[in-house]
């Protein structure tokens, strides 16, 4: 994914994925969540080997990764993904 890609993307899913910061620790930037999840998806890596490259305790990133996926599709289902009418009926 180009950088002008992923900024895009970013700016669609960042205010459904940030977090405020608290007295005891900063949040973790929603650009760093997304290049995670990116990279989960895009991979296939576990959780474990994620946790070295990022820096980041693995079950922080189990916790973020499905909340990064559905802010994505809920963001992009307009626009990029289509549905059957089908299916959409039985929602």
């Amino acid at each position: 994914m180009d950088r002008e890609s992923f900024d895009q993307l970013l700016g669609r899913v960042s205010p459904m994925i940030t977090k405020a910061d608290t007295p005891m620790r900063d949040s973790i930037p929603p650009g760093e969540k997304l290049a995670i999840t990116l990279r989960y998806l895009a991979t296939g890596d576990s959780y474990k080997s994620l946790e070295f490259l990022y820096r980041v305790p693995k079950n922080t990133i189990c916790n973020f990764v499905p909340q990064v996926c559905v802010a994505i599709y809920e963001t992009l289902k307009k626009d990029f993904l289509k549905m059957s009418k089908h299916y959409e009926e039985k929602e």
